[in-house]
């Protein structure tokens, strides 16, 4: 019985693959239809670049996130590295710092160039006048200028004016549009076992991807630094304001014990001594009050080195020399591919389709 079920499904395929190759100049023409379909929108899609850039930062210094238990821990999906070091700011968190609206506006600063180096600006102004665009960019880009020149008709001021200096808490829809699109131009990722950071960048040219890629793991590890240091660099500040407030008195103390010496070189007098044994004592007390200031100074500043984070790159950010996006032609191979599969699925399920509707159908009647 089993070898009769299996022979009668191969001749059921064997009849569905003869149906299919009898109606061949159909396949045929419908693979053409989606093949032209495809190398149209392969021509209005432009290129894109990748460029990509991983680091290793400094664990935060926990112990027990060190020790085997924090490793096994990780292995179960269980992560301590978070509250164990005390550090607010652990790589989990890097994704949310660069998808942050204030972190993207900043980055439309940035100075870019590209390849062939006739255009040096802004990332702003590139993506508004320099960036390639295709004719499948302006139809995308109709609707919404059909809706600010609506909107534009009813507002007696303009609801929407393109300028580069951006406010995070009052965008306008141009430039949440542009924050949007810059946002999905960002790739992060973070190994939670051992927090290696993969930052990439898509865009329209290499070299602009690769200068992106570069400032953005730059501007967050700048993030992460002043955050470590914050504390210790206003205890830092402190200490350095004691200090030069200790060397301003020890410095007045100084003159004048030196003033009432040379005054009172030749004069015994117990006043003059007294007041000798007192200037003496304020000079003695403000310079040991001024070495522990400076001893203090010299630990504040080690205490910002220690508290320093490291980030070793893995991989340094350069210019892609191939596109990251699918080639034109593996494009229309794929809409021919889909073309083929879309008029064998219309040829085998024409006729059990017809045959279906006319029992409903005629059940109903």
């Amino acid at each position: 019985m089993e070898k009769k079920s299996i022979l009668i499904k191969e001749a059921d395929l064997l009849k569905m693959v003869s149906r299919v190759v009898e109606k061949w100049k159909f396949v045929l023409v419908v693979m053409l239809c989606f093949a032209i379909f495809g190398m149209v929108i392969a021509l209005g899609t432009a290129k894109n670049y990748t460029a990509e850039i991983v680091v290793a930062p400094e664990a935060s210094g926990s112990s027990f996130a060190d020790s085997g238990i924090g490793s096994l821990a990780s292995m179960m999906g269980v992560d301590f590295g978070a509250n164990a070091g005390g550090d607010a700011i652990y790589p989990i968190l890097y994704p949310d710092i660069i998808k942050s609206t204030p972190f993207l506006t900043s980055l439309f600063d940035v100075r870019v160039q590209n390849l062939e180096g006739t255009v040096d600006t802004t990332y702003y102004a590139y993506l508004r006048h320099y960036r390639e665009k295709t004719w499948l960019d302006y139809v995308k880009a109709m609707p919404s200028k059909a809706v600010n020149w609506v909107v534009g008709l009813f507002t007696s001021s303009p609801s929407d004016v393109a300028t580069s200096d951006f406010n995070p808490y009052m965008l306008s829809r141009s430039q949440m549009s542009m924050v949007e699109s810059l946002n999905s131009k960002i790739g992060i990722f973070v190994d939670k076992k051992t927090y290696v950071v993969t930052l990439s960048f898509t865009d329209r040219d290499p070299r602009v991807v690769a200068a992106m890629a570069d400032t953005i793991m730059n501007r967050l590890q700048q993030e992460v630094t002043l955050y470590r240091i914050k504390k210790a660099l206003n205890d830092c500040k402190y200490v350095e304001k004691m200090y030069l407030d200790a060397k301003d008195s020890l410095e007045l103390s100084q003159e004048r014990y030196a003033d009432f010496v040379s005054h009172n070189k030749n004069v015994i007098n117990e006043f003059v001594i007294i007041e000798k044994e007192r200037l003496g004592a304020d000079k003695d007390l403000k310079t040991t009050l001024y070495t522990q200031w400076a001893q203090q100074l010299m630990l504040a500043k080690a205490k910002v080195q220690e508290n320093t984070p490291v980030f070793v790159t893995l991989k340094p950010a350069t210019i892609p020399v191939k596109a990251s996006s699918m080639g034109r032609m593996t494009r229309t191979m794929l809409f021919a591919f889909v073309g083929a599969v879309f008029a064998a699925m219309y040829i085998l399920l024409k006729e059990p389709l017809k045959k279906n509707c006319k029992r409903l159908f005629g059940a109903n009647k």
